[in-house]
């Protein structure tokens, strides 16, 4: 309990008061007396099917409730009753009074069912805010009170009281927090007293100032309810003190978990607040009440953590005992990119050039069993000549093509339009009547020029069966609207949009485009996409899925994933024979929205659909 310069007076204490007439219950009343102490837990509360989830091995929650001895601890209706007399433009110019109250209903536990009412008195009272669960209301009105007149205590407590008769719950926990600065006809507080003995409410206390007289009543009024009177002189303490009012008879509330010490809660208006660091499986919470009369009661409450660790899961292939970007027959076409805009630089050196030197690269990384093509477009016309069927196919399929590859792209230079569209169509007839898996690459730094509709060509390859993946690349500036435009042609010709801003970005965009793609499936439904090759592992959460290589007869396996599983599944094809294995590691604990952050921040192809 904090300290403060004050005096607490509580028949929970066994004090008396210090007035010479104490009030007593009249014949054949039963005065309310000491109950007896409850606690609960209100937050969190979890159904034996649920849990809560943690991915570094600890968890710290918050943990809410309520104690009370004054009645149960579910339902708590409470009625600030508030003097606003003159007398306080002296005793308290700062109005610490309402910035005390104001903090007292912020720091109420969010969980608990609490309604607050307000009533404020000078020499008559009034009912500023009927009894309310909405907070804001009642800080609203506590900061419009005005001072003027006298101070009838009486009469705050008979409309309170009112209150509470007319709009508080059966069930609930009645308690009234009064505060004044000054005394009032001692006949009319015993009388509103009374009143609040017959209908079981408690009255809480608190003096601002010195006066005896003022003090013996109010302490009377505490007595006779079963409440708490605290008394300060210093108007600046009043915040603190109305934090520290033990409004239903509870000192402190203590937390423990699975055994290990105590942790004190923050205790307001009969509500507490806590944190506790919770490990993974079952944890036992314990919240331990002391009453001012030094009962003490505990409520017990089992919480399952469960390892909520992302899993990584890799897939590659090896054919004929070696690495491989497909499981049979493939054939890839690169689509170049030879418009004008192409000149443009990164870095000081042009597109072209870094385009050239990257697939000079890439003949020689490619698999060998790989069927390559390479067409251009944009590469023969000037731009003004505006010829948008300028495409030409510079190397068929068929036979060792690598070494022609690389006299094809040397030779290259940006001129013409960006006829995707025209290209599409034609690459599509470069295919023939192959029957393999069949795979379009275009890389691209622009939009279509020349009103076709490349979105319609790819879907009309997709229904060949053959699949339109892009690469954006140095896109520079509307890159996103341009980005928008070219995801929509991957997206209907079934493959992706990758970006690449340097020649690095661009060797990657390549080494995972070519080979063949694969999806995730999760009871049915596409978790995430990628392709053999991309050397990047897929961050799932713990689960069965089903992986789907959409190579030529399709493969499927099931896998299981476990939090923090680091699954490499390899498919093999031995002369023709199909077999997987799969070997597991552990990956640190991480959340799959922060595994895939980093992913993509790093590598932008990963393909995760909203499913994940």
């Amino acid at each position: 309990m904090r300290v403060l310069t004050l005096i607490l007076v509580a028949t929970l204490m066994g004090c008396a008061s210090n007035s010479q007439d104490v009030l007593t219950p009249m014949e054949g009343e039963s005065r309310l007396a000491p109950g007896q102490l409850a606690v609960e837990i209100l937050s969190p509360t979890l159904s034996p099917t649920e849990a809560i989830y943690a991915t570094d091995g600890e968890v710290l929650i918050d943990v809410e409730g309520a104690a009370s001895t004054i009645g149960g601890v579910r339902y708590l209706d409470m009625m600030l009753v508030m003097d606003t007399s003159m007398s306080l433009t002296r005793t308290d110019p700062e109005d610490y009074r309402s910035a005390g109250a104001i903090e007292f209903v912020q720091n109420l536990s969010a969980k608990s069912d609490v309604q607050i009412g307000l009533v404020t008195f000078d020499s008559n009272s009034e009912l500023r805010q009927s009894l309310t669960t909405d907070r804001a209301s009642i800080v609203a009105a506590l900061s419009s009170t005005k001072r003027s007149g006298g101070t009838n205590i009486a009469a705050g407590i008979h409309t309170a009281l009112e209150e509470l008769r007319s709009h508080g719950r059966p069930d609930s926990s009645r308690v009234l927090m009064l505060f004044t600065d000054g005394k009032s006809n001692q006949h009319k507080v015993r009388e509103a007293t009374r009143l609040a003995q017959q209908q079981g409410v408690t009255v809480q206390t608190l003096l601002l100032g010195d006066d005896k007289k003022g003090a013996a009543i109010l302490q009377e009024v505490a007595l006779g309810t079963g409440g708490g009177f605290v008394q300060i002189t210093d108007p600046s303490q009043l915040t603190e003190a109305f934090l520290n009012m033990r409004t239903t008879g509870v000192e402190a509330v203590m937390l423990s978990v699975n055994g290990g010490p105590e942790v004190p809660t923050r205790l307001t208006g009969g509500t507490f607040t806590g944190q506790l660091p919770l490990q993974l499986g079952e944890n036992l919470i314990k919240a331990r009440a002391v009453s001012l009369d030094e009962q003490s009661r505990t409520t017990e409450l089992t919480l399952m953590v469960q390892d909520a660790s992302c899993a990584a899961l890799a897939v590659n292939a090896r054919r004929n005992a070696q690495p491989a970007l497909s499981l049979n027959e493939h054939a890839v076409e690169i689509v170049l990119d030879s418009s004008r805009s192409m000149w443009g630089q990164i870095a000081g050196e042009s597109k072209m050039n870094i385009a050239r030197h990257t697939l000079l690269k890439a003949a020689d990384w490619l698999p060998r069993d790989m069927d390559l093509a390479l067409r251009a477009y944009g590469n023969e016309s000037p731009s003004d000549a505006n010829n948008c069927a300028d495409s030409s196919l510079l190397v068929p399929f068929g036979g060792e093509s690598r070494e022609a590859v690389r006299k094809a792209v040397e030779t290259l230079r940006p001129r013409g339009q960006t006829p995707i569209a025209f290209a599409l169509q034609q690459a599509a007839q470069d295919f023939g009547a192959q029957e393999r898996e069949r795979t379009i690459v275009l890389v691209t730094d622009g939009i279509e020029s020349c009103d076709g509709d490349p979105v319609a060509a790819a879907a009309e390859l997709l229904n060949q069966g053959i699949t339109t993946h892009i690469i954006g690349f140095g896109m520079g500036q509307g890159a996103d609207e341009d980005a928008r435009s070219l995801r929509a042609i991957a997206q209907a010709g079934g493959g992706r949009y990758v970006s690449a801003n340097n020649a690095e970005e661009l060797q990657s965009a390549l080494e995972q485009s070519v080979g063949t793609r694969y999806g995730v499936y999760r009871a049915g439904e596409l978790i995430a996409r990628s392709n053999l090759g991309s050397n990047k592992p897929l961050f799932l959460p713990k689960g069965d899925y089903q992986v789907r290589l959409e190579s030529k007869p399709p493969r499927e396996l099931e896998v299981s994933l476990e939090p923090r599983d680091e699954l490499t599944v390899t498919m093999a094809s031995d002369d023709g024979e199909f077999s997987s294995a799969q070997t597991r590691g552990q990956m640190e604990p991480m959340s799959c929205d922060e595994a895939i952050a980093l992913a993509e921040g790093a590598d932008n192809n990963l393909a995760y659909m909203d499913q994940l």
